[in-house]
């Protein structure tokens, strides 16, 4: 009867030894992954120059820029450049920002160039997107500087 009850218990300590093996494997796997998730979203970078829509660069493809001048009439005030803010796809874990966090950045600088009373000359590359989050992005991209031109045009 002893030999049977030990028996049983080297039994159950040997199923638990190999579960845990196999679960910490499976949490290595997860956090691997969770990681190449990560790098691989990093899709996105700001670019401060201008895109042209028949260029090609496979390291940068723009999806939509702006040109921000001071509000004069015309031509920039003396000295004063326009100066242009492209967001651009990039190879997967070269970029510095996922999509989220590239749309939240971008939104933020149209806001603050209207608050500035800088005028606002969007450019679109719609063909460029290469899924339907872009597409939508686009969009809002576009929306926002309506809105916040036409909010800045109010004041």
């Amino acid at each position: 009867m002893f030999m049977v009850f030990a028996g049983v218990i080297v039994f159950l300590l040997f199923a638990a030894g190999v579960m845990a093996y196999q679960n910490s494997r499976l949490i290595a796997q997860q956090e691997a992954d969770d990681s190449a998730g990560r790098i691989s979203s990093l899709m996105y970078s700001v670019y401060y120059q201008a895109f042209s829509y028949n260029e090609e660069r496979p390291e940068a493809v723009p999806l939509f820029q702006f040109t921000v001048r001071a509000r004069t009439e015309g031509q920039p005030a003396s000295g004063e450049v326009d100066k242009t803010i492209a967001l651009c796809r990039v190879p997967a874990g070269s970029g510095e920002m996922a999509l989220s966090d590239a749309q939240n950045w971008m939104l933020g600088s149209i806001r603050q160039s209207a608050l500035r009373g800088e005028s606002i000359f969007p450019a679109s590359f719609q063909d460029k997107a290469a899924s339907k989050g872009e597409q939508e992005l686009i969009l809002r991209l576009e929306t926002a500087v309506k809105e916040e031109t036409g909010h800045a045009n109010h004041h």
